[in-house]
C-alpha cells in the first residue's frame, strides 16, 4: 500500500503544470528574463508610462527590432512619433501634419540598442535587489518586491522596485520603480516585431509635408 500512494504522489507531481511548483523569486526573474532576452532577435514592445510632478503623466509606447526603433508618445492631444534605424531619424508630428527627417539621434547602432526605454532596468534584477513575494500573489501573477540591495552602489538605480510575472508564461506584466521624483512604469510587453512596424512609411500618413533635414 505504501508503495502505490508513493506512486500515486509521484504521478500527480508528474501532472502539476511546473509553473505551479515551488519557485524562488530568483527562479522566476531567471525565467522572465530568457522570455524578454528573445526579443534580441525577434524584436519587444512595450510601453512606458511616466508620472512626473507637475506635468503629469505621459505614455509612450515603444518597438525595437535589432537597430531599428519606433516610438509613440501621446501627451494630452498631440501625438508624436518618431523611427530611427541607427542612421536616420524620422519625427512625426501629428498637429503640423509634419515628418521631420535629420541624422540619427544615436551616435552608433550600440547606443542604439543601449537607449529603448530604460530597458537597463531589468539588467542585474537578481544581483543588485534582495527579491521576495508580495502577499499579494495569486493564481495567475507573481507580484515580486524588489529591494536595493546594500552591495548596489549604483546611485542611479531605484530603492525599490515591483515587478508583476505572468505564471502562464513568464512575460513580464509591469516592471515599477520611482526615480528622482519621477514614476516609471513599463508594461504590455510584447515579443515579435515586424520591419513593417519599425519602418517610416509615408503611405501612412495621407497628406503629410516631408521636411528634410539631412
Amino acid at each position: 500500500m505504501k508503495r502505490i500512494s508513493l506512486i500515486i504522489c509521484f504521478v500527480v507531481a508528474m501532472l502539476v503544470p511546473t509553473h505551479l511548483h515551488a519557485q524562488t523569486p530568483e527562479q522566476v526573474v531567471e525565467r522572465m528574463t530568457a522570455e524578454l532576452n528573445k526579443g534580441d532577435s525577434l524584436g519587444t514592445t512595450f510601453d512606458l508610462v511616466m508620472s512626473i510632478p507637475i506635468l503629469g503623466t505621459f505614455r509612450s509606447t515603444n518597438s525595437v527590432l535589432g537597430d531599428k526603433m519606433r516610438l509613440e508618445v501621446l501627451a494630452k492631444d498631440k501625438r508624436s512619433i518618431s523611427w530611427d534605424d541607427g542612421t536616420t531619424n524620422w519625427e512625426y508630428d501629428s498637429e503640423k501634419n509634419e515628418v521631420e527627417i535629420t541624422n540619427s539621434k544615436h551616435e552608433d547602432n550600440k547606443e542604439s540598442k543601449e537607449n529603448t526605454g530604460d530597458m537597463e532596468l531589468f539588467q542585474g534584477i537578481s544581483e543588485g535587489y534582495n527579491l521576495s513575494f508580495e502577499k499579494k500573489t495569486d493564481d495567475k501573477v507573481w507580484y515580486i518586491l524588489c529591494k536595493k540591495s546594500k552591495s548596489n552602489k549604483d546611485k542611479d538605480d531605484p530603492k525599490q522596485m515591483n515587478l508583476a510575472v505572468s505564471k502562464a508564461d513568464y512575460s513580464c506584466i509591469y516592471l515599477k520603480a520611482k526615480m528622482k521624483g519621477v514614476t516609471v512604469s513599463m508594461e504590455n510587453f510584447k515579443i515579435g516585431v515586424t520591419e513593417e512596424q519599425v519602418t517610416f512609411n509615408a503611405a501612412e500618413f495621407p497628406g503629410v509635408k516631408i521636411v528634410d533635414k539631412r
